[in-house]
């Protein structure tokens, strides 16, 4: 088997530990917010992709629309989110973040950030991106075992 298979199949093995990971630190940076990391990633989409509908949010997130629906109503009941009416669709209105929403995202965020801030000056920017094209094609290579074909493709 040639090095490059091999290199390919070591990569994609750590992405599950790697998730793992990352959820869990994600979780413990929300600690006392009020929100879990599910409603931070709906939050996440909101505030990097504009308003959108339960059904978009969910295909954008790669999750099932009842857990965005679930995640979302939490939102609007924090007052983070707002709905309001799609002329697209009467029965899916479009979320959007409040003032108080996107203030909040934005704390969460600075946070992440400064954690993220010594791994980040560790690596070189080539080296990441590089490793985002790698993903990005492994992403495109596997998207026939992708089991909703509304989800968008590849990032990038």
């Amino acid at each position: 088997m040639p090095a490059s298979d091999i290199a390919l199949y070591d990569l994609l093995q750590t992405i599950r530990p790697l998730h793992r990971r990352v959820a869990r630190s994600v979780a413990s940076h929300l600690e006392g917010t009020g929100i879990g990391v599910g409603a931070r990633a709906v939050l996440a989409c909101l505030a990097e992709g504009g308003p959108a509908t339960v059904p978009q949010a969910g295909r954008a997130l790669f999750l099932p629309r009842q857990n965005v629906q679930k995640w979302m109503d939490e939102l609007l009941a924090a007052g983070l989110v707002a709905k309001h009416p799609n002329p697209a669709h009467r029965r899916s209105p479009v979320a959007a973040l409040t003032d108080k929403g996107a203030a909040f995202f934005e704390r969460i965020r600075s946070r992440e950030q400064a954690f993220l801030a010594p791994l980040a000056s560790d690596l070189d920017a080539g080296d990441v991106e590089a490793a985002a094209r790698v993903l990005s094609a492994c992403l495109a290579h596997f998207a026939a075992y992708e089991d909703d074909p509304d989800r968008p493709g590849p990032i990038g």
